[in-house]
């Protein structure tokens, strides 16, 4: 798994096809250039709390991307997740199932 850095990867990402749950929202786009691997990045808003519950909230994403991705992800997609406030407190399973999911209609919606 590779992770989106550059802003500029962020910004393409802005039109990109979009699905929602209750922890996050996913943005997904294929890129040529990624090869078969998918890449991903994490957003997590100054809107959601202080550094301590947005290091938390990134934490608990991060930890679910490692676990669901490789597994569900598309190869050549670039996927960014925007954090909602509800992934403070929801349970991790709720959250793997939540991206498991979203992974499933975007890959539906990007054919």
């Amino acid at each position: 798994m590779v992770t989106l850095k550059k802003r500029r990867d962020f910004l393409a990402l802005r039109n990109a096809s979009k699905t929602g749950t209750p922890a996050f929202l996913l943005a997904g786009r294929r890129n040529r250039e990624a090869g078969d691997t998918a890449r991903v990045g994490l957003t997590v808003t100054k809107k959601l709390g202080g550094a301590v519950v947005r290091n938390r909230i990134r934490r608990r994403l991060r930890a679910a991307v490692r676990e669901v991705f490789p597994g569900a992800a598309s190869p050549g997609m670039d996927y960014v997740l925007i954090a909602r406030g509800a992934a403070e407190t929801r349970s991790y399973a709720a959250i793997l199932d939540d991206m498991k999911r979203a992974l499933l209609r975007l890959a539906r919606d990007i054919k």
